[in-house]
């Protein structure tokens, strides 16, 4: 599935009735952002598990299989509202993350283009 096909879906989920009935607009850029950082927060707490899971520090009640699959929805959850809040500026994140990477690519020299191609 490309970005913009879920795009497509996650708006549709978050303004239809039976959804979570909330009109995309409803909420400011700053409300959005409030949202999406939230999210990497509560990745970022578990990762934090995960450390003390590295540096052998008890105290997890997690099983480190647990905590990556928390960190997988934490990531998803954050996706998904990067994706809203993105639609809700009018950008296109599918086509905005394909021309930065292509400008940092150019930067550093990566000239590889399959990523263009496979798209």
């Amino acid at each position: 599935m490309h970005i913009s096909d879920f795009s497509t879906f996650n708006r549709r989920r978050c303004e239809a009735k039976h959804g979570f009935n909330h009109p995309i607009e409803d909420w400011t850029l700053s409300d959005w952002m409030t949202a999406t950082v939230g999210e990497v927060g509560e990745a970022a707490n578990i990762i934090k598990k995960l450390n003390r899971v590295r540096d052998g520090i008890p105290g997890n009640r997690e099983t480190p299989e647990d905590l990556r699959a928390a960190l997988a929805e934490e990531f998803a959850d954050a996706f998904t509202y990067l994706d809203l809040m993105a639609q809700a500026a009018g950008i296109d994140l599918e086509q905005a993350t394909i021309d930065k990477f292509e400008k940092v690519s150019k930067r550093i020299g990566y000239e590889n283009t399959m990523f263009r191609r496979s798209l």
